[in-house]
């Protein structure tokens, strides 16, 4: 066995250039998106082996070997976070040998870097101090902080974004299931830890109480703002139905003048001058299609006054609109009604569909008077064209 006097020199010069090699290694490789694993954490990690190393007071080669395994175990992360500990394994492998490191100091840096596989559970008291080493920061002041760059670190491993309040919930059932391996690391982290789950109960319960008055504010029976936009919407869609109605009505009047009036004086001029029959045909023929077009387009929906209650809740049906719920018996109705008034994500839901189905119900008919006019115009034009070579043609003979 080396002495004292040899034997610290040269493990203080294996661990610092083991961390001057790691942190190189780190600046030049680390993934931007590993905002958890890197130089900071390991400067943490060190400084929480440390204190396990007084606490537990091990000897000269238990320290280095958890010194050189702390400093070794970020490596890993350099190619990702998938199985890193082989990886960070076979590097403080590579370094060690080639510094001629001690071959039971090889061994133990080994086997503590594999211990962090989590199919293994630690056997020695080595084993659980460097586990609870990397997880110390649950112990931390700055816990809060540190585990935002966990958050984001594994956001951009998963590619998903995660709910703020999804993750303190994780990270707090996280912690609480969290044990210490290790009775030093209980008393050296033990009490700030759970300060930490405090922290993390009353950040929890922060959120929940953001998010609920932002549920509120953001509910269109709860806003005024939103109130005041739905019935502007309301309104302009009912009048805009009753300027649709009135187009179909002068549609209706217009062709109705032409039919009744019209055709019978034009029939009169038709002895004699056969060549009017087509333009008279095509007129007559374009006026019956507009009526009819006109008249669908103010046709009332088809409603059959009743519907399945049971569906309140999904919201596909609508109880302020009179088309289903005129044939439900009144008690129904007062029940139904008080069971949505009740629900605010109902009564929400009861807003925007009565929106909506009116909404497509105006399309419909705009859709339909744009098809009416579109005839008529269409009509008239080929009425006059057929008219006019018609008249050339007689004219010729």
């Amino acid at each position: 066995m080396p002495n004292t006097t040899h034997s610290r020199p040269k493990k203080a010069v294996l661990a610092n250039s083991a961390l001057e090699e790691v942190k190189v290694l780190l600046s030049e490789r680390l993934p931007e998106h590993i905002y958890f694993h890197n130089e900071n954490y390991l400067e943490q990690m060190l400084e929480a082996a440390k204190l396990l190393t007084e606490e537990a007071a091990l000897d000269k080669t238990e320290a280095e070997a958890l010194q050189l395994a702390t400093i070794f175990h970020v490596v890993g992360y350099l190619d990702g976070n998938k199985k890193y500990w082989q990886k960070s394994s076979k590097v403080a492998n590579e370094f060690l040998l080639r510094n001629k490191a001690d071959i039971e100091i090889v061994g133990l840096v080994e086997k503590l870097i594999l211990a962090l596989d989590p199919k293994q559970k630690p056997d020695t008291l080595l084993e659980k101090l460097f586990l609870d080493a990397q997880n110390s920061y649950y112990g931390d002041k700055t816990f809060l902080e540190r585990i935002d760059r966990l958050k984001k670190e594994e956001e951009a491993f998963s590619k998903e974004d995660t709910d703020e309040i999804e993750w303190t919930n994780v990270m707090l059932e996280r912690v609480k299931d969290h044990a210490f391996h290790s009775s030093q690391a209980e008393s050296l982290f033990g009490k700030r830890k759970e300060k930490n789950i405090k922290k993390l109960k009353k950040s929890l319960q922060s959120s929940l109480k953001v998010k609920l008055e932002g549920d509120k504010s953001s509910s269109i029976s709860a806003n005024s703002g939103a109130r005041t936009m739905f019935k502007t919407a309301l309104r302009n869609h009912i009048d805009l139905t009753n300027i649709a109605d009135q187009k179909a009505n002068i549609m209706l009047s217009i062709n109705a003048l032409i039919i009744t009036i019209g055709l019978p004086a034009f029939a009169t001029y038709l002895t004699g001058t056969s060549y009017l029959i087509l333009p008279g045909v095509i007129f007559l023929l374009t006026s019956v299609a507009t009526m009819i077009i006109a008249t669908i387009s103010t046709r009332p929906i088809k409603v059959t006054g009743e519907t399945d209650l049971t569906q309140l809740k999904s919201g596909k049906t609508n109880l302020f609109f009179f088309g289903n719920y005129y044939r439900i018996p009144n008690e129904e109705y007062q029940t139904a009604i008080k069971e949505i008034v009740a629900d605010r994500e109902n009564l929400d839901a009861s807003f925007v569909n009565d929106l909506y189905y009116l909404g497509t119900s105006l399309g419909e008919k705009f859709r339909l008077l744009r098809l009416c006019y579109n005839v008529f115009v269409v009509g008239l034009c080929l009425s006059l064209l057929s008219f006019l070579v018609a008249y050339l043609i007689s004219i010729v003979h």
